[in-house]
Parts: structure tokens; C-alpha cells; sequence
């Protein structure tokens, strides 16, 4: 075996390409040349996590303790067409290092993973078949032409993954100057839930940016209030409100619902529009606006964080945890049901029993008529939800 020794690594290219001595050889009279790439680069990251553990070892590239505390990693978050091979390879190299070595013992790099969609946009093409990007594209009339040639028209291909090869790609510093980075993640997290692919369209980033001006105008409500100093409104019904929004965003989160985040976002803002009108107390705005805020951190933390420093909470650090009292209703409607089909709806308390429930319903005008008369042959009561009657 031949070993060569590196003495200095450059920043970019292949060192064994620049040891010319080890690179050309001659054998039996022959020239050869030795190859040089010898490394494929997923053999690069399918151990990086194994040197995070240990990334201050100058010794070795990790240390079997720290490996023990560290790994395995809880959730692997990557696009699905990379994810794939990286996984495939990462797994390799853990059963590898596993293999009659006592002292690491670990055979899957990852406890849980999640793909994601890719971001997807149409295809264009000119009359000679070449890839055109949307920057070179201009609509005239609902059709698209050569902004450089207005005559040459612009064939619309199929959606396809976002590739430099295909030049359907869209430039992030051109869509971040325009909208801002927040409306960017809005835009990508609400289009679709993340496992699937999105569809980039202008019209969604458009909408995006709209509703975040929307929350600003919210925001500005807030200060606004916050300044009237209002003492008598304690706020009973807006923390109720906070607790239940918090605990939707906090299981939406864990579960990667990530549109519905977006979609719980919409609902607060339609709650707090209307509900600031009540005019609670600084304080009570003060810790619930601050709560929230820190909640849609993750999707637009630009414009959550400079609204938190307005209220002078931008120090706040940790998630808000929420009260399981104030989330659970007192409350709620349950479906009424005759043979099947849904005949109404009525309000009860939670957990009342069944003989109270039935006597309710038969004090209801809409849903008496349809049991005057008739044999029950059978009710069937599922607990807070439905009660179906068969006649």
C-alpha cells in the first residue's frame, strides 16, 4: 500500500491533485496517473455529528464518552432527495464503527426523521429549447416573452424541484430586499404541510407579506393600549384565549404541523383585532401579548422580536407554558344524530351524564319533532361528542 502524506491542506481543491510525485507514477515503463478523488463527499457528512460531541479533541475526532451522552441525535430534519442518500450512508458508518469495537456502542446514528417537501416552481423554455429563469421572463397579456426580446415567446413547462439546471430557481436576496425574510418562511411553512412539496408562487408571497402588515396593525393596537392604561378590565377572557393559542402552537410544533401553525396564527389575529376593544389593563396585555410573541418566534422572529423589545420583554427567553384549567371548556357543543345523520346541535356542560343529556334534548324544539312519535330502539353516546339515535 501506498501512503501518501498530506502536509498542508488548502481552504479549496484537492491536495492529492497538487503532489504531482504521488499523482504521476511510472509502472514497468509506463505512465500512469493515480486518482485522486478518493473521497466522495457524503463520506464527509455522514459522521459530522459523531465530531460535534467532540469538536474541541485534537487527539482523535471523538471522544467514546461524550459520544455516550451525546448521540443518538433526537430528530433528523433534512429535504427527502438528501436525506436519502445522507441517512443510507450515516447508517452505513455507524454499523461500521459498531463492528467488534466495545467501546462505541451505537448502531443508529438518528432516533427520528422527518422530510421534507422541496420547493418547486414552473419550468420555462425558449424557442430553441434552452432553460430560461423567471428573471429573464416578462408577462405581457397572460403570456410570457423574452424580457430581452419581447417577440421570442416563452414555452411554461412542467412544476418541477428548484435546480440551477433547470434555472427555475428563484433569488433569495431579490424575494428577502422585497418582502423581508419573515413573509419567506410565512409564505413556505403555510403553503403546504412540510412533508410535501411547495408550490412558489408570487401570489403567496404577496399574501404573506399582507398578513404580516396585518399583524403589525395588531401590534400597533397593543401599544396603543397599553398607553390608555386602562384599570378596571383584568383580562379573564384574553388569557384564557393565550393558554388555549399556546397550547395549539406548542403541540403543532412538536407534531411539525407547521401549516396549521400558520392557520392558528390567522385565527389569533381575528380574535385579538376585535377583542382588544375591551381595553384589558397594561398588564394583563403586557404578559399575554408577550406570550404570544415568543410563540411565533419560530415562523417570524424578525417582527416578533422587534415587537417584543417595544413592549421591553426582549429579554424573555424561555417558551411560555400554558394552563391546562383555563384551555379546558366548561362548555361545548355535541352532535345530535338520528339514525345516523346529524339532525342538530346543543350545548352542555362537561362531563354531564347521559339521562341529563337526553332530558336537553327533548326540550329542543328542532330535534323533538323527529323523535315524537317513533321508538327508540337504541341510544348510542359517545362521551362529549355525539348521540345517535336509532329509531
Amino acid at each position: 500500500m501506498n501512503y501518501q502524506k498530506i502536509e498542508k491542506l488548502e481552504p479549496t481543491g484537492n491536495p492529492l491533485d497538487k503532489i504531482l510525485e504521488w499523482k504521476n507514477i511510472i509502472i514497468n515503463g509506463k505512465k500512469y496517473t493515480r486518482e485522486t478523488d478518493t473521497l466522495d463527499t457524503f463520506v464527509d457528512s455522514s459522521w459530522y455529528f459523531l465530531r460535534f460531541c467532540s469538536s474541541q479533541n485534537n487527539l482523535y475526532g471523538y471522544d467514546e464518552n461524550e459520544v455516550k451522552y451525546w448521540m443518538p441525535v433526537d430528530q433528523y430534519i433534512g429535504g427527502v432527495e438528501h436525506a436519502i442518500l445522507h441517512l443510507l450512508y450515516s447508517r452505513f458508518f455507524m454499523q461500521a464503527l459498531n463492528y467488534k469495537n466495545e467501546k462505541f456502542n451505537l448502531e443508529e446514528p438518528f432516533k427520528g426523521l422527518f422530510t421534507q417537501g422541496m420547493v418547486c416552481h414552473e419550468t420555462y423554455k425558449d424557442h430553441n429549447g434552452n432553460w430560461v429563469s423567471p428573471d429573464e421572463i416578462i408577462t405581457i397579456n397572460s403570456e410570457k416573452f423574452l424580457e430581452s426580446d419581447r417577440t421570442k415567446k416563452i414555452k411554461v413547462g412542467p412544476s418541477e424541484s428548484m435546480s440551477k439546471s433547470k434555472k427555475n430557481t428563484i433569488d433569495p436576496e431579490k424575494i428577502i430586499k422585497q418582502y423581508g425574510a419573515d413573509a419567506v418562511r410565512l409564505f413556505i411553512l403555510s403553503d403546504s404541510p412540510p412533508e410535501k412539496d411547495v408550490q412558489w408562487s408570487e401570489e403567496g408571497i404577496a399574501a404573506s407579506y399582507k398578513f404580516i402588515q396585518k399583524l403589525w396593525k395588531l401590534n400597533m393596537k397593543f401599544l396603543s393600549n397599553i398607553k390608555m392604561n386602562q384599570k378596571e378590565n383584568k383580562g379573564e377572557e384574553l388569557e384564557k384565549y393565550t393558554n388555549k393559542f399556546l397550547k395549539k402552537m406548542t403541540e403543532n410544533l412538536q407534531n411539525f404541523n407547521y401549516n396549521i401553525i400558520i392557520a392558528n396564527m390567522h385565527e389569533m389575529y381575528s380574535f385579538l383585532i376585535k377583542d382588544l376593544d375591551k381595553q384589558y389593563n397594561p398588564n394583563t396585555l403586557v404578559d399575554n401579548y408577550s406570550k404570544i410573541l415568543i410563540s411565533i418566534t419560530p415562523v417570524i422572529p424578525h417582527f416578533a422580536n422587534e415587537c417584543l423589545e417595544m413592549i421591553g420583554k426582549n429579554n424573555e427567553k424561555f417558551w411560555p407554558t400554558y394552563d391546562e384549567k383555563l384551555v379546558e371548556e366548561k362548555e361545548f357543543q355535541i352532535v345530535i344524530q338520528i339514525n345516523g345523520k346529524k339532525r342538530g346541535l346543543i350545548e352542555i356542560d362537561r362531563d354531564l351524564d347521559e339521562k341529563n343529556i337526553y332530558d336537553l334534548i327533548l326540550k329542543n324544539e328542532k330535534i323533538k319533532k323527529y323523535l315524537t312519535g317513533v321508538k327508540i330502539k337504541k341510544k348510542i353516546y359517545v362521551k362529549n361528542r355525539l348521540i345517535n339515535f336509532i329509531i
